[in-house]
């Protein structure tokens, strides 16, 4: 990870089949299988054995599904004595045997082999099954001795990549299993069971935040859905005795493999995500609560600003490899650049201080390049010839956060990480030309410029920038789709337009890409430089929906957008306007710009209006009404976002054709209560066009259009 090794194989070749099975097999309870029609009088007999002897608590998946490939995924577990999802398996391996086939009755076999489920690898097992056929939906199941896996797993291979028909695909985040049911993926997936077959979905997108790292991560003022429970392990639990934030009182945090093994098997257990998963192909990246609340490299950073821990983000990386089914070895489907994905390598590190950081800022400790170096996750799929998907890994490359506790002192009276500090401290020293100031003020107080000497912040890191902007321009697909765990739209409040107030305008949360605008700016500008078009960025972590445009300067005097956002709220984790209205609350002036009261007194998320049309619209609002406010819209309050719905929960649908996208926004709203089967209903849908445009052309976003009752302040 430190060096400078260049990422484009100067012969333009993929790994060899042998070389990505030598390698892809390495890890415990993986397994390359090839596919081929097997003969009825072949096929293999099931064990004796009595069953109730096994069982497979956590159901089984697909990933990364290739035109001739797929990935598939399960657990197995001995039941002894009980049937506890999440109870430690018994020592020793378990073997299994899998069937692949292309009927849901399995009459039509193309695969039927024996694998072992190590106990070293938590019994789960990876199989990698190629010599499938493009486009095909294949079924598979699991046995173990006399017991089957309770589901059936379905399946989709990738088009061929001539293949130019339309694509429809979910994507989703955020499903912290203490704050609410995973309703929304029951009615992802009862709503597919219903489509016609050219309305169902070919795959889900899972953009991170897969696992919460804590148990306890629920507001005090809330009652947890359901609990994690204790750890194996775990920290000690931080007690509530008002000092620490909501999140943090009597949080217990992982520290162990066995502790993020835990956390996969409760999460995995729940039926409602056994389902969707056991219904799609899931391709996933993972942003930072797969490791630690707002992490960095391998600095876990939810209790204090920086700990050394690379044991943990090593733990964390090994959990994530067993628990996710992904490929990783050989995964670029660009002829021309080379996968930079590389399948979990086992290593030995310790929690030593950090080392100083290079020109790109990576820490160059052997415990955080080794821990960073065990599993690299980014990487592109092709779906036929209109779509090319570009996952990248946010967390394990990026600088440190520029909002430490020093500079939150500076501007404690702040009511938002101020833009303009923000922006010359994530220059470093290429702040002001090259001449960074020495100094940073806010208010009466002054500090020391902390990043005065040091390079800009970076989220991707040198090398996976590099790969990303070769992966850009190599693609020859229609539309690419840029998978990133963290949203890159502008959310702004323009704090300066409040009369006498000596406010500065504000980022609202900056461990996003607000917290890297330089880098932002880079890659923007170079997509434009680049003459590439019909990007569109996929998000989500900020548990709302979004939509907007990314310009190449936010703060540039003529605006131009190479690229469209949409964001999608989470799938169970708190929404952004209970969290913004809990913070607000002690303030009336803030409150009045996050909450607006209807007729009948209930609250309304004037946080949409807000953020989209500036504050002082959000505030003339809430005193004087709707209408009113709308003498007061800045438009450049939040250069490019145009859509906020900031209340409420669930997933986000998108259609690919040659010439446009469709991306609907569903919500199903509360999902602090179980739905059961039926899965809850979509509260309302936001419907948005995209159509493709050409080199020097702004991205321009069609609607929203609604079906059912509107978010507020938006009407139908």
């Amino acid at each position: 990870m430190a060096g400078d090794s260049e990422m484009l194989k100067g012969d333009g070749a993929r790994p060899s089949r042998r070389d990505f099975l030598k390698l892809f097999g390495a890890a415990a309870g993986c397994y390359a299988l090839t596919a081929s029609p097997v003969p009825f009088l072949a096929r293999l007999n099931r064990a004796e054995a009595a069953p109730g002897q096994f069982h497979f608590p956590q159901g089984l998946a697909s990933g990364d599904p290739q035109p001739d490939a797929v990935l598939l995924w399960t657990r197995v577990a001995r039941i002894a004595g009980n049937d506890d999802p999440v109870a430690q398996p018994l020592n020793g391996s378990i073997d299994l045997y899998v069937q692949v086939a292309k009927d849901e009755a399995f009459e039509s076999l193309v695969l039927e082999r024996t694998v072992r489920a190590p106990a070293e690898a938590d019994h789960t097992v990876r199989l990698l099954v190629d010599g499938l056929q493009p486009d095909t939906i294949y079924y598979y199941r699991f046995y173990a001795g006399s017991d089957t896996s309770h589901l059936i797993g379905r399946t989709r291979t990738a088009p061929s990549p001539d293949a130019d028909r339309p694509v429809r695909f979910a994507f989703v985040s955020c499903q912290n299993y203490e704050q609410g049911f995973y309703g929304a993926w029951r009615r992802l997936v009862n709503d597919d069971i219903a489509a016609p077959p050219e309305r169902q979905l070919d795959f889900v997108l899972h953009l991170g935040d897969f696992i919460y790292e804590v148990a306890g991560d629920v507001p005090q003022d809330q009652t947890p859905a359901r609990l994690v429970g204790h750890m194996p392990d775990g920290s000690d639990p931080w007690e509530p005795d008002g000092s620490h934030p909501w999140w943090q009182r009597g949080a217990q945090a992982a520290v162990t493999k066995d502790d993020y093994r835990y956390l996969y098997k409760v999460y995995l257990s729940d039926p409602d995500i056994q389902a969707a998963r056991a219904r799609f192909p899931i391709i996933a990246t993972w942003d930072d609560h797969e490791f630690s609340n707002d992490a960095w490299q391998s600095a876990a950073t939810y209790f204090d600003d920086a700990t050394p821990a690379q044991s943990r983000k090593l733990a964390a990386n090994a959990a994530w490899f067993e628990f996710v089914p992904a490929i990783l070895t050989g995964a670029s489907s660009l002829d021309d650049i080379a996968s930079e994905a590389a399948d979990f390598k086992i290593a030995t590190v310790k929690d030593e201080p950090f080392g100083d950081p290079d020109d790109s800022f990576l820490l160059q400790d052997k415990s955080n390049i080794a821990a960073l170096d065990s599993i690299t996750i980014y990487r592109t799929l092709r779906w036929g010839s209109l779509l090319d998907l570009i996952l990248t890994d946010l967390r394990s490359y990026r600088s440190p956060p520029v909002m430490t506790k020093e500079v939150k002192e500076l501007t404690k009276g702040a009511p938002l990480p101020p833009v303009d500090i923000v922006t010359t401290l994530d220059a470093g020293r290429m702040a002001n030309g090259g001449k960074p100031p020495a100094t940073i003020s806010y208010g009466d107080k002054e500090i020391v410029n902390p990043r005065a000497e040091l390079p800009p912040g970076t989220m991707m890191g040198a090398r996976q920038k590099r790969w990303f902007k070769a992966v850009l321009k190599a693609s020859k697909a229609r539309w690419r789709f840029w998978g990133s765990s963290v949203p890159a739209l502008s959310m702004r409040l323009d704090l300066s337009s409040v009369p006498m107030a000596d406010y500065r305008d504000g980022y609202v949360g900056t461990d996003g890409w607000q917290g890297y605008p330089g880098e932002l700016r880079e890659l923007m500008a170079y997509v434009r430089a680049s003459g590439i078009t019909n990007l569109v960025t996929l998000s989500g972590d900020y548990h709302a929906f979004a939509a907007g445009r990314l310009p190449v300067d936010p703060d540039a005097e003529t605006l131009t957008f190479p690229a469209a956002e949409f964001m999608s709220g989470a799938i169970s984790s708190g929404d952004l306007f209970s969290s913004v209205e809990r913070a607000a609350s002690g303030n009336d002036t803030f409150y009045r710009i996050t909450v607006v009261k209807d007729a009948d007194g209930n609250d309304l998320p004037n946080l949409n209006n807000t953020l989209v049309n500036g504050f002082r619209c959000g505030l003339v609002t809430s005193y004087a009404g709707k209408g009113w406010g709308d003498w007061f819209v800045n438009d450049r309050a939040s250069p490019g976002l145009s859509y906020v719905d900031s209340r409420g929960h669930g997933f986000s649908l998108v259609t690919v054709t040659e010439n446009a996208i469709v991306v609907e926004q569903m919500n199903v709203g509360d999902v602090s209560h179980d739905a059961g089967p039926t899965g809850p209903d979509i509260r309302h849908k936001a419907r948005f066009v995209v159509k493709s445009w050409g080199p020097g052309e702004d991205a321009v976003i069609e609607g929203p259009l609604f079906t059912g009752k509107p978010p507020y302040p938006y009407s139908e």
